[in-house]
């Protein structure tokens, strides 16, 4: 069952580095579209995931769509400040960059987040 979160994360991940300006939309299309699959495998014969694993696979969900609607704010904010001139306003509560994979990977599996639903150390 690890290959879903594995297969949901990467996803995100490709469509955030592809298409930063529209990630939201397209993350929230993904991850929604992956989730009813995943909890449609039993009828299509596969096993059935553990209710553990289902909390994990909608958790993951949640949070990659709001990773991904925080770097498509970042994005916009980046695009603001170059049309406005370089003119460098302070950028409270933005992504500082958008998170590499290993950051994207180490946001989703943080033990916080997961077994609470906050959001972990990354944003």
């Amino acid at each position: 069952h690890t290959l879903h979160s594995l297969i949901t994360i990467l996803g995100t991940w490709a469509l955030i580095q592809a298409q930063p300006c529209s990630c939201h939309a397209l993350a929230l299309a993904w991850t929604f579209s992956y989730l009813l699959f995943f909890r449609a495998l039993s009828l299509l014969g596969l096993p059935t995931p553990t209710p553990f694993t289902n909390a994990v696979q909608l958790l993951l969900t949640l949070k990659l769509v709001s990773l991904a609607s925080e770097v498509q704010d970042l994005h916009l904010a980046q695009r603001k400040e170059m049309a406005s001139g370089f003119s460098k306003e302070p950028t409270v509560g933005l992504l500082p960059e958008v998170p590499s994979l290993m950051e994207t990977l180490s946001y989703s599996y943080c033990y916080v987040g997961i077994m609470t639903g906050a959001p972990g150390p990354c944003c």
